[in-house]
């Protein structure tokens, strides 16, 4: 249940996109999400995907009726988990800018305009990770205790 979705497939009900890189530190929070919630029963017309970085966006977003978004933000008490809407980014401070290129509300905006429209619902499950001061392989230990919580949000959002 890990491919990217290009032009000509059929939608699914809901895809779960787990953002970031194993093996840096926090970043790699969506994809532990994605890890727990492959250990569970779910829906068999919701999709998991793991994304290295924003860019990927532009080919995911499309094609499902609704789309969550597993990722690390910054602000407020590591290890809070938070449901945002895509428009919540801005009012959080968002980073306009990414080490990889694209950040995440400027892929969700550059999707809108060059795909097929957005999907029904799009909602960005958000874990509080601190600032990283120095690369680390592995989730900080509030990272970690977070992602049951996440998982179990993203499990609400997609109905299952």
């Amino acid at each position: 249940m890990s491919a990217a979705r290009g032009g000509g497939e059929s939608r699914v009900r809901a895809r779960v996109i787990g953002l970031g890189q194993a093996a840096a530190g926090d970043d790699g929070i969506g994809l532990a999400v994605l890890d727990a919630l492959r250990t569970t029963a779910l829906p068999g017309d919701v999709e998991l995907v793991a994304a290295p970085d924003a860019s990927a966006l532009l080919d995911l977003l499309g094609g499902a009726d609704a789309v969550v978004l597993v990722d690390a933000v910054l602000g407020g008490s590591p290890g809070d988990v938070l449901d945002l809407a895509p428009e919540d980014l801005a009012q959080r401070g968002a980073p306009t800018f990414s080490t990889h290129g694209l950040s995440v509300p400027q892929a969700i905006e550059l999707a809108q305009v060059l795909g097929d429209g957005p999907p029904v619902a799009l909602r960005i499950v958000g874990v509080v990770v601190e600032r990283p001061n120095a690369p680390r392989v592995g989730l900080s230990p509030a990272a970690a205790a977070a992602v049951p919580a996440a998982a179990a949000r993203v499990r609400a959002l997609v109905g299952a």
